[in-house]
């Protein structure tokens, strides 16, 4: 049982799909607050993720984001993200892709594929395997560049948002939307950016595959706390970086620098 060539397949196959969409009305629907959307292609790409896992797998289980398939109690759990930046992909903007990992239920993750279909771009790590990707050699947090955002439409939050972003600005060099966390987060294993941090917007899905990433790429990830991010239900506060401006960063994030 190769879980890594079968999280290769399944991102082929949902990515096939998002090319399809590209073709058709995006039909974009708001989901259960204004900053949330889903299209067709969302749907369809979960729809050939599901059926290619479980096909090959039918003890297993699905956690997406657009719905959960397959069994809860297996002994394997794949967690899909079909189409990570929809609002990017409703609008003719990059990157978006499809984003799948999977972990021993209850367990640890291991193996990540995040897949971009539109220059065909393919991303894969397996726990242990090493890789080629690595985290940049930024050593101070003031010359640290922060990919960061936001998809959440409470007042409190957004008003929070806010003052991070300023925190950020005053302590490192510049920050980036990029849209897509899961993209984001490969940036930081790949070097190309110093860290990700977003808060109240980030589910498994997002950051799962993301995750291994950049921990095989030298880096780390935490929750603003400092502890491992949520990659099981639920939402997470995200803290991604390189090892040696991680802990300056969590105390900009936190305000514990003035």
């Amino acid at each position: 049982m190769n879980l890594l060539d079968d999280a290769v397949d399944a991102a082929r196959a949902g990515g096939a799909k998002l090319l399809e969409g590209l073709q058709r009305p995006k039909d974009v629907i708001q989901k259960s607050d204004r900053a949330n959307i889903v299209t067709w292609a969302d749907e369809a790409s979960q729809a050939a993720i599901v059926e290619l896992l479980l096909a090959r797998h039918p003890g297993h289980a699905v956690m997406g984001e657009e719905g959960s398939a397959g069994d809860p109690q297996g002994p394997y759990t794949w967690i899909v993200d079909p189409l990570d930046g929809t609002s990017n992909y409703a609008r003719g903007l990059s990157p978006w892709g499809v984003s799948i990992a999977v972990r021993e239920t209850n367990g640890p993750l291991l193996a990540g594929v995040i897949f971009d279909p539109l220059r065909n771009e393919l991303l894969t790590v397996e726990r242990g395997a090493g890789t080629t990707m690595s985290t940049s050699d930024t050593s101070a947090v003031s010359r640290a560049m922060v990919a960061t955002g936001l998809q959440n439409d409470d007042p409190e939050i957004i008003h929070e948002y806010g003052r991070r972003i300023e925190q950020l600005h005053r302590h490192c060099r510049t920050t980036r939307s990029i849209g897509c966390p899961s993209f984001a987060m490969a940036y930081v294993a790949m070097g190309k950016i110093d860290a990700f941090v977003e808060m109240a917007s980030t589910y498994a899905w997002d950051i799962a595959a993301a995750t291994l990433m950049i921990e095989e790429a030298g880096g780390i990830v935490t929750d603003f706390d400092g502890g491992p991010p949520n990659v099981g239900a639920g939402i997470s506060n995200v803290v991604a970086s390189n090892r040696a401006i991680h802990a300056d960063l969590l105390d900009v994030v936190n305000f514990r620098r003035a």
